[in-house]
């Protein structure tokens, strides 16, 4: 009797990850290989059949577009940068058909977004997108159920990966699903790779005992009070300790005051959604906790050598400059 074969249409966006790419490919080529034998294939797919950039730089040959898939087992959809990102009706037709036919959907980082769009989320349907992204939905989607683990899966057939390695983590459980553990095992032995559980968080979310840097647990309480910054002598009480020590540890670590590092993750976190937001400056500001824009704008500057516009404008150009086909 012939093994069934498992078929994975796999979407890419302009400016995807290329690394959840390749993990994938690289998952279901290893079982291919040790088992010498096709029991998975995979086929990508764009929007319009032609090569995609990644956020790499490089160029995608494709195998077909849309009209090419033809009820899949796998519907894998890795979301691309958001303000490149092609919303096509067509696309979500497809999606809505082939979750109606039972094809398990995956989507990958801001793949999310689009399942949103296509409508096939329900108030059940439990959600993750990657850490930098997940602000930016919430605003579009207030009424989706959305987590902070590195992927979910649910019983419609959706299921969602963060991004990056958690891509290879919620694959391995598609494979031992669907052909047991020891395929799964066998991958993740191949990869040099521990997979982690769907429950495990995209960044720490709590103190623990290996956390023994003073450093380390005042930067977590920072990274929780973005919008509106506590105050440095706040968090040391927090930590049971005396402002001086605090910032002694800091100029030790990172050579420089706890208030200084407190500012450059804020202007991260605003860079971040420079790059993957359309929201207008001052709202970035805002949301990174910066009272006033001229502070805002300065403080980046002396970060990244450009205003937030110049910085915005300079990877938008990079972004649109023949992101979907290379002519």
């Amino acid at each position: 009797m012939q093994n069934k074969i498992f078929s994975f249409d796999i979407i890419l966006q302009p400016e995807f990850p290329s690394n959840s790419l390749v993990l994938i490919q690289e998952a279901l080529r290893i079982t291919n290989q040790y088992r010498i034998d096709e029991i998975f294939k995979s086929k990508l797919i764009s929007i319009n059949k032609k090569k995609v950039r990644s956020s790499n730089g490089q160029w995608w040959k494709v195998d077909g577009g849309l009209e090419d898939i033809h009820n899949p087992d796998f519907i894998i959809v890795i979301g691309g940068n958001l303000p490149v990102q092609i919303k096509s009706k067509k696309l979500f037709s497809i999606l809505r058909t082939a979750h109606k036919n039972l094809s398990k959907i995956i989507a990958v980082d801001t793949g999310a977004f689009l399942i949103a769009e296509s409508g096939l989320i329900n108030k059940e349907t439990v959600v993750c997108t990657h850490w930098e992204t997940k602000s930016n939905f919430i605003d579009r989607y207030p009424h989706v159920r959305i987590v902070d683990n590195i992927y979910t899966i649910n019983p419609n057939g959706l299921m969602f990966a963060a991004g990056g390695v958690s891509t290879l983590d919620l694959i391995l459980e598609c494979v031992k699903k669907i052909k047991g553990k020891n395929y799964s095992d066998e991958i993740a032995q191949a990869l040099i790779y521990k997979p982690r559980e769907n429950s495990t968080l995209q960044k720490e979310d709590h103190f623990n005992t290996s956390m023994v840097n003073l450093c380390q647990k005042s930067i977590l309480i920072m990274e929780k009070n973005i919008e509106t910054p506590i105050k440095i002598n706040e968090i040391a009480k927090k930590l049971n300790v005396s402002l001086r020590t605090l910032e002694r540890k800091f100029y030790k670590l990172y050579k420089m005051s706890p208030i200084k590092y407190y500012v450059n993750l804020r202007v991260k976190f605003a860079r971040n959604l420079l790059f993957y937001d359309d929201r207008k400056i001052n709202e970035i500001s805002s949301i990174a906790g910066f009272n006033y824009n001229s502070v805002f704008i300065n403080s980046f500057k002396k970060m990244y050598n450009k205003t937030p516009s110049e910085y915005r404008k300079h990877f938008r150009n990079q972004q649109l400059d023949e992101t979907i086909t290379d002519n």
